[in-house]
């Protein structure tokens, strides 16, 4: 991805999310590049160097109807997994009821995997699709990496080469970068993972906290779990690390016990449960009794609008977790 004004990716796809609250992601247009007149391969220079013409602005299929069509309307998702339900394919993610998708400008997409008119001022993908002839040529023998059928063949080169204009927009950028980029510091990040836990959890740890505290909070606490867990395996002695992973979890309770849920905050909770309960924590029953109690309400809201398949799934988990004894 290429942040237009030079700044990190990290910071440039914080801003956009930053003014959507329902943003689950950010879908990024991509400029298609072609083989800039390259019958073979030179592999002494690298990509970014080799070719730098491609498509115009515009090039692509605006109403998003051919699955094939590789135009610059495509999109590539950058998201936040735990707003995800489940994904399409590579350029289409469905999300979790409130919450979608949007372009640089913080603005949900009209179609699906397709946003247009195509918008690159902030950030876009630069997308090599066919190199020179001779490198396309290898892709068409080595076939599709997610489909059993092969589309690429060379009418697919023909469409894709496209060189209208110049552009070494991302040779720019990598020398702008280049001034300012620090490789991470990782010598202590363990110990800034913990920081972060006990800013996040430290006031579940008070009798006085208010009810409101824990309102909207379940990602925030299934997210510290995770950190935990992760730690878990990382540390010599796990002791920290199980002490935070139960805390999330108590805290996980308090966010049920607030009401202050939405329907997308139970979906997360319930997707993690397998693993919750596989913990041998003493809270881990009670979690399972609030969950228990939950459901049915949940269930109800899927009956009242047909979501059968949601319905019937949540059905199952409920006999599951009435069998499960902790």
């Amino acid at each position: 991805a290429l942040p237009i004004w030079g700044g990190a990716i990290v910071d440039v796809v914080d801003e956009i999310l930053s003014h959507n609250p329902n943003a689950a992601g950010l879908a990024i247009n991509w400029h298609i590049f072609g083989s800039s007149g390259q019958d073979k391969a030179d592999y002494s220079r690298g990509v970014l160097e080799r070719f730098t013409r491609r498509a115009q602005n515009d090039f692509g299929d605006p109403q998003g109807k051919n699955v094939w069509y590789t135009g610059n309307t495509y999109v590539k998702i950058t998201a936040n997994p735990r707003r995800i339900n489940f994904f399409g394919n590579a350029h289409f993610a469905n999300y979790f009821e409130n919450f979608h998708v949007v372009n640089e400008n913080a603005e949900p997409l009209k179609i699906s995997g397709h946003n247009c008119p195509v918008t690159t001022e902030k950030i876009v993908i630069h997308h090599y699709v066919t190199k020179s002839r001779e490198e396309y040529t290898k892709k068409v023998q080595r076939g599709n990496a997610d489909h059993f059928d092969n589309h690429y063949n060379i009418k697919t080169f023909d469409h894709d080469n496209r060189n209208e204009e110049f552009d070494d927009g991302i040779l720019k950028y990598r020398a702008m970068r280049a001034k300012t980029y620090q490789p991470p510091d990782k010598s202590r990040a363990d110990e800034r993972l913990f920081t972060a836990l006990m800013t996040n959890l430290s006031p579940t740890f008070l009798t006085n906290t208010p009810p409101q505290f824990y309102a909207g909070k379940m990602e925030t606490f299934l997210t510290c779990r995770a950190v935990a867990a992760y730690l878990k395996t990382k540390l010599k002695d796990a002791t920290p690390a199980k002490f935070f992973e139960e805390a999330s979890i108590k805290a996980m309770l308090q966010t049920l016990a607030s009401g202050g849920m939405s329907f997308a905050d139970v979906r997360l909770l319930l997707r993690e449960l397998p693993d919750l309960l596989s913990l041998p924590y003493p809270v881990v029953k009670d979690l399972r009794n609030a969950c228990l109690n939950i459901i049915p309400q949940i269930m109800n809201v899927m009956h009242l609008n047909n979501l059968w398949k949601d319905y019937a799934e949540l059905d199952y988990l409920q006999r599951l977790l009435k069998t499960f004894r902790g």
